[in-house]
Order: structure tokens, then C-alpha cells, then sequence
């Protein structure tokens, strides 16, 4: 993934988080976090960012019914 450079991020940093993408987390972690500066927040915790995460992927999992395979993590804990 090429992201834009910026100033204040390392850009390089995250994209280096996408060069193994074989389950769905990474995805829902970031969009959890863009999610939540969108919503204007400057800080997150740790059980709002999984909190964000679980529940995009829900609606993935149960509105389009994709399945991310038997290893994810995040699909096993929307079946719980």
C-alpha cells in the first residue's frame, strides 16, 4: 500500500503494517482508528479501539456474509 508522505506521521512505519495482510485485524484496527479521528477524538483506548473494530467487522460478517476463514481472530469472536 503507498500512503501520501506527511510531516508528522511516518508514513513508511504504516504502511510497513500492510505488507502482511493474511487476516482481517490489521484493516479493522485502522479503520477503527480513523473511525474514531473522525469522530474527533485525539485519544482511544484499548477497549474502544477493539470495541470499533468487532463491530465493523460484524457488519461485514452478517450483513454481506463473508467469511474470513477459520485462523481469524475477529471472526471467531463475533461467533461467540
Amino acid at each position: 500500500m503507498q500512503l501520501p508522505s506527511d510531516h508528522k506521521v511516518d508514513v513508511g512505519k504504516l504502511s510497513a503494517v500492510f505488507n502482511s495482510t493474511s487476516a482481517s485485524y490489521k484493516f479493522y484496527w485502522f479503520l477503527a482508528i480513523l473511525d474514531a479521528i473522525e469522530d474527533g477524538k485525539t485519544e482511544i483506548t484499548k477497549h474502544e479501539l477493539f470495541a470499533r473494530m468487532i463491530a465493523n467487522a460484524w457488519y461485514t460478517v452478517n450483513y454481506f456474509q463473508v467469511s474470513f476463514g477459520k485462523q481469524d481472530k475477529i471472526q471467531a469472536a463475533l461467533n461467540m
